[in-house]
């Protein structure tokens, strides 16, 4: 199956040809910022099916060892980037109700009044590592 999706106005596209390894919602602070919601979600596909199709997306490197992606025209956030991965925002893909989140992490960072009530498991932080990668 192929996976396609990009920013809001278009300038930037990207396409991954296989099925992502997991899903995760992010309730971290700095997620919270690059996103401007609550929390947002992240798709990890496999190391060498991703690939920018259209545009050059602006690059930010957050913190040690973190590139986050974004369109440089609308502001959109595509990618981050830790460890040699690449995690794929859920809300750029282009049919993002395909992918089946497995987890909430960074809950201890949850602002108040945030219930999750869909029967995922939580994790106080990291589930392995940056953006919330399972440990194998």
């Amino acid at each position: 199956m192929e996976w396609t999706g990009g920013c809001l106005c278009g300038s930037v596209r990207y396409r991954a040809d296989d099925a992502p390894h997991w899903a995760s919602y992010c309730h971290c602070g700095m997620c919270r910022k690059i996103s401007g919601a609550p929390f947002t979600g992240f798709v990890e596909f496999p190391a060498g099916t991703f690939e920018w199709l259209q545009g050059d997306a602006s690059q930010y490197r957050s913190s040690d060892g973190v590139t986050r992606r974004f369109c440089g025209t609308c502001g959109s956030s595509l990618t981050f980037e830790a460890g040699g991965m690449s995690f794929i925002s859920l809300g750029s893909l282009d049919f993002p109700e395909q992918v089946v989140v497995e987890r909430h992490c960074y809950t201890k960072s949850r602002l108040p009044g945030i219930e999750l009530t869909d029967g995922l498991p939580q994790f106080p932080g990291p589930v392995g590592g940056k953006g919330g990668r399972p440990i194998d």
